[in-house]
């Protein structure tokens, strides 16, 4: 009987040391371990957090709000009903050229291979 146990005993090693070989989670495990390694975690600041944002999106929030300080300035200066009007298109045009111009960014960006 004892020669028998080592035998199983023999097998249930062997079947534990293949399983181990062909794990199909262990490739996945040294992945995420590599990639956790590589992007260690910023600090929380308000830089960090608008330096993550592409820069059509930043651009477009810079246009918005050069475009309602004009439209405050305007405002203030006319006191007439357009010049409400005339603020709203200068709030979406600096919305729209601020857009255009951070995508241009992005492009170049994309061409040249950074971030």
């Amino acid at each position: 009987m004892s020669r028998q146990q080592d035998e199983i005993e023999r097998l249930k090693r062997l079947r534990d040391q293949q399983l181990a070989a062909r794990d199909p989670l262990a490739k996945d495990r040294k992945v995420f371990q590599d990639v956790s390694r590589r992007h260690k975690r910023k600090p929380f600041t308000l830089k960090n957090i608008l330096a993550d944002f592409q820069a059509k999106w930043m651009w477009m929030l810079v246009g918005g709000l050069i475009g309602a300080i004009a439209a405050l300035a305007t405002i203030l200066v006319f006191q007439a009903k357009w010049a409400e009007y005339l603020g709203i298109g200068m709030i979406l045009f600096g919305m729209i050229i601020g857009r255009l111009s951070g995508a241009v960014r992005d492009w170049g960006d994309e061409d040249w291979g950074r971030k």
